[in-house]
Parts: C-alpha cells; sequence; structure tokens
C-alpha cells in the first residue's frame, strides 16, 4: 500500500535554501579539485611502485627458504595450510578454513520513495512524494523511526548476533609463513555448507530455536517460505585452505610489505596460481579502474557544487516556472561546460607536476573549453 504526502515551499523559502547552498556548493567545489589532484597524485605514485616492484620480484620457490634472498620482493606459490579448525562457538558450525564469515540478516521493512515537483506561477513549488515499502532480508539494521509510516512499519533496533569474521593461525605456504595482514587481504569468499551434524553439538534449547533450511539457519521460530519482520537467519561463507599465490618481502621468519623509493609498499595475495607478472598486470589494471572512478566522482562533485553555486539564479527567475526553466537549462549548460574546464584544469596541473606531457595535452582540452562557454555566451539572446 502506498501513502502520497504534498507539499508546498514558497518562492522566498526556496530562495533562502539557494543561498545557503551557495556556500556548500562552494565548498563542493574545492573538495572535489583537492579530490582529483591528490588521484593524479596517488595514481602515478601507484604505477611508479607496480613498476618498480614488477623489475625487482623474484619468484622462488614456496618449498624452500633461500637465505640469499633476504630483504627481497619475492613471488612464489603453494597450498596454503593451517592446523586450525574455525568454528563460530555460537552455533559450532566451522571446518578447516583459511578465513571464515558469519552473515546475520535480520526481516526488515525498507522505505522507498518518488517524488514529482511541479512549479508554481510566483515562484513556489509543489512536491507530491509517495511513500512505498517492502520486506526483505538485510544484513544491516534500517532505522525505521523516521519512516514516513514509522508507527505500522517498525524494525527491530538491534540484531541477536552480529556479523563476525575470524582468520586461522599459523597459516604457512610451504615454508613461509604467512602473517595476518596479508591473510586479511586475501579475498575469495565462498558459500559454506552448514551440516545438522554440527548443530548436534548446540545446548537442547538453542537446537529448539534453530531451523536449518538450505545452508541457512533459521531463529526465533521463522518459518523459513513465510518470515516476519524481526526474524533472522545466518549463513556462512569460507575461503578454504588451497593454492594461493603470494608477493611480498622476506623478512628474517616473515613476509612483510615491501617498501618502494616513492615510499609505497607492495603485499600482494590471490587465491589460485598466478605468475609474478599477472599479479602485477591485475595490480596496475585495478588501478588504473580506480583512478577512473576516482575521477568521475571527483567531476561529478564538481558539477554538483557548481549547480548548487549558481542555483540561485534559477529560482529568482522562477517567478515565471518557464523562465526558470530557461535559466535553470542554461545554468546546467554552464555548469557543465566550467566542469569540463575546471576538472581538466585540475588533472593537467597534477599531472604537470608528475608527468609534462600528458598535463599539457589536457591544458588543451580545457582550452578547448574555454572556447565552447565564449561561443555559447556570445550566441546567448540579447548578444
Amino acid at each position: 500500500m502506498a501513502t502520497t504526502v504534498t507539499t508546498s515551499q514558497s518562492w522566498f523559502s526556496r530562495l533562502g535554501s539557494s543561498v545557503k547552498n551557495v556556500f556548500l556548493g562552494f565548498i563542493l567545489v574545492i573538495g572535489s579539485i583537492v579530490l582529483l589532484f591528490w588521484n593524479e597524485g596517488r595514481a602515478v605514485k601507484t604505477e611508479q611502485s607496480l613498476k618498480e616492484g614488477a623489475s625487482a620480484v623474484v619468484s622462488v620457490s614456496s618449498q624452500t627458504k633461500d637465505p640469499a634472498n633476504e630483504d627481497k620482493l619475492i613471488h612464489f606459490t603453494g597450498e596454503a595450510r593451517t592446523p586450525s579448525v574455525l568454528t563460530d562457538v555460537d552455533f559450532g558450525v566451522g571446518g578447516s578454513a583459511l578465513k571464515l564469515k558469519r552473515i546475520v540478516e535480520v526481516y526488515q521493512w525498507e522505505e522507498n520513495s518518488k517524488s514529482q515537483t511541479k512549479e508554481k506561477l510566483g515562484g513556489g513549488t509543489e512536491t507530491t512524494t509517495t511513500y512505498t515499502y517492502s520486506q526483505d532480508w538485510f544484513d544491516r539494521i534500517i532505522d525505521s523511526s523516521d519512516f514516513q509510516e514509522a508507527e505500522t512499519h517498525i524494525n527491530p533496533k538491534t540484531k541477536s548476533y552480529e556479523n563476525k569474521e575470524w582468520l586461522a593461525a599459523n597459516v604457512s605456504v610451504g615454508a613461509y609463513e604467512i602473517p595476518e595482514d596479508l591473510l586479511t587481504a586475501l579475498s575469495g569468499y565462498q558459500p559454506f555448507a552448514i551440516t545438522s551434524d554440527m548443530l548436534a553439538t548446540l545446548p537442547y534449547a538453542t537446537q529448539e530455536n534453530v531451523e536449518l533450511t538450505g545452508n541457512m539457519l533459521y531463529f526465533q521460530a521463522s518459518n523459513s517460505g513465510i518470515p516476519q519482520i524481526g526474524n533472522t537467519r545466518i549463513h556462512y561463507e569460507i575461503i578454504s585452505p588451497q593454492v594461493v599465490s603470494v608477493i611480498a618481502k622476506q623478512s628474517s621468519s616473515t613476509l612483510i610489505p615491501y617498501v618502494t623509493k616513492n615510499g609505497r609498499m607492495i603485499s600482494m595475495i590471490q587465491t589460485g596460481e598466478h605468475s609474478a607478472s599477472e599479479m602485477f598486470e591485475g595490480a596496475l589494471s585495478g588501478n588504473r579502474t580506480m583512478t577512473w572512478i576516482l575521477r568521475l566522482v571527483g567531476t561529478l562533485l564538481m558539477y554538483i557544487g557548481l549547480r548548487m553555486t549558481f542555483g540561485v539564479l534559477p529560482i529568482v527567475a522562477a517567478v515565471i516556472p518557464f523562465l526558470g526553466r530557461i535559466v535553470g537549462a542554461g545554468m546546467s549548460l554552464v555548469s557543465g561546460l566550467l566542469t569540463l574546464i575546471g576538472a581538466s584544469v585540475t588533472i593537467a596541473v597534477a599531472w604537470i607536476v608528475y608527468r609534462p606531457l600528458i598535463g599539457i595535452v589536457l591544458l588543451l582540452v580545457a582550452g578547448i573549453g574555454v572556447f565552447l562557454l565564449i561561443r555559447v555566451s556570445k550566441s546567448a539572446p540579447g548578444k
């Protein structure tokens, strides 16, 4: 069932809010410039360190530790083993594993809203918001106190059990011990099959409160087919002992991060058998992906900040609705062009610091943006 709420905002109220947003927009623009500049430096330094590591790494056998490789960046593959048995003592679930994770989900309400705003003559607005509610399993608690229909859609405030992760101790690959920080970075969780034998060790009262369906433990007398708000279910994920590939610095009896000339640290671990070149190429690809993601985030923040900074102008013109829309479209275009210029200049300056040739190309892109902005301004009505 949906609930619809209609609210109105006067022109003076909109104008006051837009004036306040000018300061926030300015902060976003400054923040985006800092983010874009920092990201380019991070990308270059990370790439330099990875290329340095790729040229320095030595592939060795995991079965013997050669003293000649002391303090060198080494690469090896082998079967990761551990005498540890990881067990969630709350429910007796576990087994031989490098890592074990418990995911606790609670059946809850989720609120979704959809708004439509209409401008009125005189600069005011009327907003119609439709609220809908659905039920699903979530591994975080959703605060229902701020729901539009909070009295009839109530979620629990806490979980009976929290999400948890266990790491194995004394993990080794041949002659090399895998330290905790390296093991923490290991990814590749897979679903873990729970058996009824595991639950047999639980106290009788707990067994009565648990229903095993597939790989899920359902609690609080819940029916897995017809759950109720507040019911809890738990499932597990595991990284089993298996072949792993490692790149790190050999240091006495352990492995530590390798520090490159620019101060960056190299330490990698992956499931499966991978060559050193494959691991470094994967890291370089990941660095490029992260660089573009942060570029897009920084550019988007700059655009939002500029729109907020200029947002007062469309509202001033919104006394006549169609005029406000025209000014708003113009401000969107101008903000987009200024974002192109600002982001390009910021990235170009950063690259001039780190890589001059590419920086000059980006400055040319910014110059094109300035040219387009001038052309748009000259072609505007009244010019």
